[in-house]
This record gives structure tokens, sequence and C-alpha cells, in this order.
């Protein structure tokens, strides 16, 4: 694409028609991140030049990259930026739509279904999306650990829970003519945000409804509001949205809002003949939330594909995602376990389920709390806790720019029995791992999956899984 078909296609929502562009770049490629940009990307990037900070990240991305075209908001126009368009900031999306069908067109081959949920996303669309393919559908996920098949990873560097409108459209164009379902988590933000923006789902599930994400919707009520998006404006006409039989609750709050033809109940586990041996169902799905997000992912696949075509599949056959309620055995009657709950609600589930499954075993929790992040959810994890394990050892999760020790002193105030508190999280996991005793579990909680810890700014090397590898081979 040159300069003159950008122009075109850009005319109605120009503000600087006059601006210069360099007349023989080529452009190949649409993206938001302007570090690393090249000549042939086309750059969307909202700054405010008022705010200092804003200004000074834009000013350090942009000495490390050569876009071939920034394409700014109005507000930025007075920075008089070389090969540069001004637009409305409301406009960006229409924009990047225009630009994306030249690029990255979508053929709409791919059968779109999106999870939303305060917790359950991440296990729910991977267990769907291997459902599909148990079924000879190839299907692939988008979400918090990464962009995968049945096979592991296929694409990295996925920023957030759900990809911004241009990675998304990207995805899309890369994968279209490979696999015929892209399950994909919906975090509240990106509904609020519209980042699906004309990309409708087939089908919809939402997975649980509590505390989280005060910091940015403000209360529950605008929380909840965010969430119903999924229906409201994503999902096709004749679709329903899918709720867990365990939701009552949630059940009553969408009652309200939509209409009863466009919402129904997942089957459980035992509607569609599944026992409770170990045999038939898993440890995995001993557990009541865990049961939800099968169940959630089997009648995904039913809604696409017809209930006649869905098998019984053993249950046994499914992993589970890495960090949810991944079990390392630590000798015959011990064991960790690694798990990404980082909410009170998901804290209470896995530790009500370990102990129910293990009720002759003594539980220790090892758990912290973002940084920058809700803080009124803070005393309210230590409270919850509290409700369930015999030994509790408080940490860091991911800091960010506060003072660990503060998050810490948050988590404390719920907390109504003894506890230790610890603030490297390394030594955290071996105070517990050292003083393990007979029949013992230990949970350590909150961050799963990742391979990081945030501290100030920085992403350093961390990950829970190989701190108890490192220690059940004998090494720190």
């Amino acid at each position: 694409m040159n300069k003159e078909k950008i122009l075109e296609l850009l005319c109605d929502f120009l503000i600087n028609k006059e601006t210069v562009i360099t007349p023989d770049l080529v452009f190949e490629n649409v993206t938001t991140k302007l570090q690393g940009a090249k000549k042939t990307d086309i750059v969307f990037y909202k700054l405010n030049p008022l705010d200092e900070k804003s200004l000074k990240d834009f000013k350090s991305r942009l000495a490390e990259s050569s876009p071939g075209l920034l394409i700014i908001n109005r507000e930025a126009q007075s920075l008089n930026i070389a090969n540069s368009l001004s637009i409305e900031a409301t406009q960006f999306l229409k924009a990047q739509k225009i630009i994306l069908d030249e690029i990255f067109p979508n053929k709409k081959k791919l059968k779109m279904v999106g999870v939303t949920g305060t917790n359950g996303k991440t296990t729910s669309v991977n267990l769907a999306m291997q459902v599909s393919s148990l079924l000879g559908h190839k299907a692939f996920s988008i979400g918090t650990i990464g962009v995968q098949d049945v096979n592991g990873a296929i694409a990295t560097d996925l920023e957030s829970t759900t990809p911004s409108y241009v990675e998304l459209r990207k995805l899309i164009f890369r994968f279209q003519d490979e696999y015929e379902v892209c399950f994909m988590e919906v975090s509240s933000h990106a509904l609020f945000q519209d980042r699906l923006f004309d990309t409708m789902l087939d089908a919809a599930a939402w997975t649980s409804f509590s505390q989280d994400h005060l910091d940015y919707h403000r209360n529950m009520e605008e929380y909840f509001k965010a969430k119903l998006l999924i229906e409201k404006k994503y999902l096709i006409p004749l679709a329903k949205l899918i709720i867990p039989n365990l939701e009552k609750d949630l059940f009553h709050n969408i009652e309200k809002s939509v209409p009863l033809n466009r919402f129904k109940i997942a089957k459980t586990l035992e509607q569609r003949g599944y026992g409770h041996s170990m045999e038939e169902r898993p440890l995995f799905y001993h557990s009541s939330y865990n049961q939800s997000n099968i169940e959630i992912a089997l009648e995904l696949n039913s809604e696409l594909f017809g209930e006649e075509n869905l098998k019984k599949i053993p249950l046994k056959y499914i992993k589970t995602p890495a960090g949810r309620f991944s079990v390392v055995e630590l000798g015959a009657d011990n064991m960790a376990i690694v798990d990404y709950a980082h909410t009170p609600d998901a804290l209470i589930n896995i530790g009500l389920a370990i102990k129910s499954a293990f009720p002759s075993h003594s539980l220790t929790v090892v758990f912290g709390c973002g940084g920058n992040r809700d803080k009124m959810k803070r005393p309210l994890m230590g409270k919850a806790v509290s409700e369930f394990a015999n030994k509790i050892i408080v940490t860091s999760d991911n800091p960010r720019d506060e003072a660990p020790e503060d998050i810490i002193i948050d988590i404390l105030a719920g907390i109504k029995t003894g506890y230790e508190a610890v603030v490297d999280r390394k030594k955290a996991i071996h105070a517990a791992l050292d003083s393990i005793g007979k029949k013992e579990i230990i949970l350590i909680a909150g961050k799963g999956h990742e391979e990081y810890q945030e501290i100030k700014g920085v992403k350093h090397p961390f990950s829970d899984f190989e701190i108890v590898e490192k220690f059940k081979s004998g090494k720190k």
C-alpha cells in the first residue's frame, strides 16, 4: 500500500491533509507498537502532549524506531512530527479497520468464540479449544497464556489477555486458512474499550463474577455493565450466552438485563453422563470451578457443532492449562499446587477444592497481590485465605511501582489468624518447602504460568514452577 492509497482511504478522517509523506514508501504492516517500528509500518499512536510522562515515553519510543507513517490523535498535531497524519482519537478504530481490510483482510471463515468472567476465562478457552480439536475441528485459543493450539504456542508476544483490535485482526488473518475456530478470552477492559470492534462472536460464555479491576471500573455495577457488553454488542443474532450451572447469582443478575432466549445454562458433567471416578473425572475436575470450566467448554462446542456431534470425550485426554491447579508431586504424601488465583473468590474456590479433595492433608498458602491494581481486594484476599489455610505465608506478587511491603500490610489487615510475611517471593516459597511436613500441600497462588516478576517497570525472570522443580531436584 502506497502513500496515495493511504490518503484515499483515510480522506474522511484526516485533520492535516497537507502533511507530507515520503512518496516512495510502500506500507506492509499496521501496528500500535511504536518502539521498533520500521519504514514499512503504519503506526497508530495516541498521546497527550500535556502529560509529561506520555510525551517522554513517546519521544523515547520514537528514538528507537523508524516508522514509515505515524497516525496520531489531534492533540499531538502541534508536535509537527514528520511523516504523520492526524485524526480524532475517536476515529482510530474505524481508520484501523479500513487499512486492515486492505492489508490483513478478514475472510470471515473463522468461527469466533468469546469467554468473559472474573475467574475461569483462561481454563475455559483452553479446554474448549482442546474439545473442538478432539471433535475434528481445528482450533486455537487467545488469552492470558498466549496463542495456542493443542500442540502448544503458535504465536508469541501477546501483550494482554485480549489483544488490541489491530493485533486481533492480524491473528485472524494469519490463522484463518488453517483453523476453523478461535476461542478467546475477552476481558472487561477489552469490552469497555471496544477492542473487538466489528469482530462478532458465534458463541460466548460468562464464567463467573466477583470483585476485581475496581481500580479501572470504579464499582461493581460498572464492572458488570462492561462484562454485559459481550452479549449486548458482540454476540450474533440467535446465538446464546452460556453460563455455568453453579453460578446462580450470576444467572439472576444476567436475567435482569438479557432476554431469556439469549442465554442458557451449561449442562453439568452428570447430565452428560460423566461419573465421579478418577478414571472418568481426573483430580482437576473434582473442584467445582473446574467442573464449571469444562461444562462451559463442552456447551460452547455443542452450540457450534450441534449436540449430536458432541461425543462423550474422555476427560483424561484433555490437558490442564499451565498454572491452573498444576500439581507438582513432592514425595508420596506431599505436593505443591501452582495456580493463577489472584482474587478473593478464586482463592476461596481453589482452597475449598483442595481441602475437599485432600481432607487429611494440611494446607499452606503462599500468596501476594499485584501492585497498581484494585487495593480494596487486598484485605479480602487475606480474609479469604484465613478461611481455609492451616499456614499462611504472605509475600510479593508483581509489585509493579508500589513498595511490596505496603501491599503486604494491606493484605494483612484481612488476616485474623497466624501468618508469616516474607517479602522476597523466592524466599517465601523456599520457606514453605523447607518446612513441609507429612501429608501437607503447598498452594503457591497468584502468578501461575507467568515467567516474570514485574518490579518498577522491569519484568525480571521468575517462575514459581522453576523454583519448585529446582527444590525438588535438590537445587536452590
